[in-house]
């Protein structure tokens, strides 16, 4: 576990996905049942308990222990352990959730049932973390087999060999994308989510990347600039790696996207330009508040573009960059005049609220398109596929080479664009 930076604590009680957080809600709510006391109402059989009893005892006494033993071996003994521990204190709560939804009106009954069902949710909770933390290690030992990879397709001495590590590197690279995905999925913290989508289209786009990059290195090898470009290929790729391992454990920083180039990097601009747009109107100075934004707003502009100008961008997605980048810059424009017309005052008024939402939903609409966009069209590989596969080597590095150098045209374009016209 050592070598492959696995940080979770078996010990530790933190819920961190919401397959965790479901489960653990439907033993919280037995707790909750009737917890006023005693009913006047008609005896007779409860079937909320009789349904969140049964629903309790296949998710956690059937196929969540059974499934659980089959985790990392280095945490086998733990495993084992809490399952032993849920199937004791599961056959209790299975027996007291029983007689109490025979017998709902019985304060002895529910007494017993409730009980039995603090005893049985922190064995539950620490047997679904540790199931939980076997799938990490398991995601997290894929991810060390794609980043050895990674580094023999840079360190490939000729064409063939470049080849061959390239074709056994694809299929790991899947492997990994679709477990990412998985957690991607189950994650709490939207912000995570984010984060690993950037990083699985980084990792998605780039290894043909650096596979064609090394290509040229191998057929030019005394052009630096073509040295230099793999090793900035390669250097993204470790950190998409490693900004998986991070998110995956849940241990990722708000920063941590900023280092991604393409989404990974819009994505962490939209969050910042999302916190800054909230100011107190008494504190508002336009002359503060006006440049950080138009900072902002280019970054977002820049990776925007790259995405729209990628020949893989299907031409509805261009449409939808283009509007949706248009919306939020007219949206900024209406916010700053609400900001500059409240300067001053204490509280923020109905209209400047309104703004502010329309401003947040703006952005999220962008910010949900442009990772759709990353995931679905996996930018230069389709084209560069077709180019390889017909003998294009020209077309292949001259395609590699502009998308090297686009971020920084666009970057350099967008600095000279005047946004605001007020």
């Amino acid at each position: 576990a050592g070598n492959l930076n696995f940080k979770w604590d078996p010990k530790s009680l933190e819920i961190r996905t919401l397959a965790v957080e479901r489960l653990v809600t439907q033993v919280t709510t037995l707790v909750n049942t009737n917890s006023k006391g005693p009913s006047n109402k008609k005896r007779g059989h409860s079937k909320k308990a009789h349904v969140l009893a049964a629903s309790v005892e296949q998710e956690f006494l059937g196929e969540g222990g059974q499934n659980c033993e089959g985790g990392a071996s280095f945490l086998k003994e733990e495993l084992v352990a809490a399952v032993e521990e849920v199937q004791k204190q599961g056959d209790l709560m299975k027996t007291a959730a029983g007689e109490f939804a025979d017998d709902p009106c019985s304060s002895v009954k529910q007494g017993n049932m409730v009980r039995a069902a603090r005893t049985l949710l922190p064995a539950v909770t620490q047997l679904l973390l540790l199931a939980d933390m076997a799938n990490v290690y398991i995601l997290l030992v894929q991810r060390k087999v794609v980043e050895d990879g990674i580094l023999k397709l840079r360190n490939a001495g000729n064409e063939q060999d470049l080849g061959i590590r390239y074709n056994a590197l694809k299929p790991e690279v899947g492997k990994l994308n679709i477990m990412a995905a998985k957690r991607q999925e189950e994650l709490k913290d939207v912000g995570h989510r984010g984060q690993m989508a950037a990083a699985r289209g980084i990792l998605q786009k780039n290894v043909l990347i650096l596979y064609t990059a090394s290509q040229a290195c191998l057929q030019h090898p005394d052009i630096a600039a073509y040295k230099a470009n793999r090793d900035l290929i390669y250097k993204q790729l470790q950190q998409a790696v490693t900004g998986i391992s991070s998110v995956a454990q849940a241990t990722a920083s708000d920063d941590a996207s900023q280092h991604q180039g393409g989404g990974g990097e819009v994505a962490y601009v939209l969050n910042n330009f999302d916190k800054q747009i909230i100011v107190d109107p008494s504190s508002f100075s336009k002359e503060c508040f006006r440049p950080s934004l138009e900072e902002h707003l280019e970054s977002i502009i820049s990776g925007a573009a790259l995405m729209h100008d990628s020949p893989c961008t299907h031409d509805d997605h261009r449409e939808r960059i283009v509007a949706e980048c248009n919306a939020v810059l007219q949206v900024l424009q209406d916010l700053l005049l609400e900001y500059m017309g409240k300067a001053g005052c204490k509280e923020r008024s109905d209209t400047l609220n309104s703004a502010m939402d329309k401003m947040n939903k703006t952005t999220r609409d962008l910010r949900r398109h442009l990772f759709e966009c990353l995931q679905a069209i996996n930018w230069p590989k389709r084209t560069w596929m077709f180019s390889k596969n017909n003998g294009k080597n020209k077309s292949v590095l001259s395609q590699m080479l502009l998308m090297t150098l686009l971020p920084l045209i666009t970057s350099w374009l967008s600095q000279r664009i005047t946004f605001w016209k007020m």
